[in-house]
């Protein structure tokens, strides 16, 4: 697991996780801005993890989780849903959508680098949703 897709519309944001990945050993990093951008780029970039924001411009990031959890070609890759958005409600929503780990956008990077090395443990399984 060294290829991630980092989809948050904060520049700063993109950067922090971008470095957070590195640190974990992942060495090829995409960075888009929307929704829009990630579907373009999965056309032809295939990657081991995606980091994922909610709230942005165009479609959130809870439809397109979903998008990839439905679909036989990207329901396999690892989804790390990172958000303001922290309710309780949000937390379960993310979690019937498919999303593999919900942490706070405040995440400290040791926790983060944690949550992805554990997903790069477990055997990539397919959760369709419906």
């Amino acid at each position: 697991m060294n290829t991630a897709l980092v989809v948050d519309d904060s520049l700063m944001m993109r950067e922090v996780f971008c470095a957070y990945l590195h640190n974990a050993g992942f060495s090829n990093v995409k960075k888009v801005s929307s929704v829009e951008e990630a579907q373009a780029t999965l056309k032809t970039y295939q990657p081991n993890l995606i980091i994922l924001d909610v709230v942005m411009g165009g479609k959130s990031g809870f439809e397109f989780c979903h998008q990839l959890k439905k679909s036989r070609e990207t329901c396999s890759i690892p989804v790390i849903i990172c958000s303001t958005k922290t309710t309780q409600a949000d937390f379960i929503l993310g979690d019937i959508i498919g999303a593999d780990a919900y942490l706070p956008k405040t995440v400290a990077q040791a926790e983060f680098i944690n949550k992805v090395q554990q997903l790069g443990r477990k055997p990539a399984r397919c959760r369709l949703v419906s």
